[in-house]
């Protein structure tokens, strides 16, 4: 898996234009081609779709408002920090890439094709987003928490890929699919890389359910029973051993047969009476 960050000026002016407003500056410049220009200003509100799709060769009908908001301080000013951001999520990926990659190989047990360009905007923008079904594997990302702490920035990046790369597996059960993305991707991955464990971390209102999936996933990573143990206390996650029959098929499958696996045996896994001690 090839990851890619840029900084694509079209894609980034646009934020500017249709997210809310990052400075009084920005805000000033927006009125100001909205009084201008207000006709060219409204086609362009879907072009976005256009630039995901098309990103280096995307050409507008018309670039009148692109070439205005180029040409201003305000927006040099923006590119600037946001290329200081790219960089800075480049650094940290690059620092890290080959650890994360090794884990996803053992963890995934499938090859990842795909080559992913991260199309950063400025951080303040607060925005993540990507088109399904589109065959240049593009992601919008610009994140006001990640110059908090680079290491978990991109593990959320990692996330997005992932959940990009399963896409609409098992689409009824999308709960279930986004607890063990974040249990292979902000939990197991996150912990090989830091070097402390992460179970506490990941998808607030899918806490329960990542605790009921637990003692399966270390089933899936190839746990026998006195490895449980090791994991339970690193984890500070534990359960009762015996409840839980060794799940041997589980170690020899891919990351979609341990989703089938868990979206299959819901009503068993799931267990409801539990709940109120996890």
């Amino acid at each position: 898996m090839n990851v890619e960050f840029v900084v694509n000026d079209y894609l980034l002016a646009w934020n500017l234009l249709f997210r809310p407003s990052i400075s009084e500056d920005i805000q000033l410049m927006k009125e100001r081609l909205w009084k201008n220009y207000s006709k060219q200003y409204m086609k362009m509100e879907k072009e976005n779709v256009e630039i995901l799709k098309y990103t280096s060769d995307f050409i507008p009908d018309d670039d009148t408002i692109y070439n205005f908001i180029f040409n201003t301080e305000e927006f040099k000013l923006v590119k600037k920090q946001t290329d200081k951001y790219r960089r800075f999520l480049m650094r940290i990926w690059d620092t890290h890439q080959k650890e994360i990659q090794a884990s996803l190989k053992e963890l995934l047990r499938f090859k990842v094709d795909n080559s992913y360009q991260i199309l950063v905007v400025h951080p303040h923008l607060d925005n993540v987003e990507y088109l399904k079904k589109n065959p240049k594997k593009n992601i919008v990302w610009g994140k006001k928490e990640d110059t908090e702490d680079g290491l978990k920035a991109i593990i959320r990046v990692l996330f997005t890929i992932i959940k990009y790369e399963i896409g609409d597996y098992q689409g009824t059960n999308r709960e279930m699919v986004s607890a063990i993305i974040d249990l292979l991707v902000t939990n197991e991955i996150y912990t090989r890389v830091s070097g402390f464990s992460k179970y506490e971390e990941g998808i607030k209102k899918l806490r329960l359910l990542r605790k009921q999936l637990y003692p399966y996933w270390l089933m899936y990573m190839g746990a026998d029973r006195e490895e449980l143990v090791s994991y339970m206390m690193r984890d500070r996650m534990p359960f009762d051993i015996d409840k839980y029959p060794i799940e041997k098929n589980l170690r020899t499958t891919d990351l979609f047969g341990f989703i089938d696996f868990c979206c299959n045996n819901q009503k068993y896994i799931i267990r409801l009476s539990e709940l109120d001690r996890l």
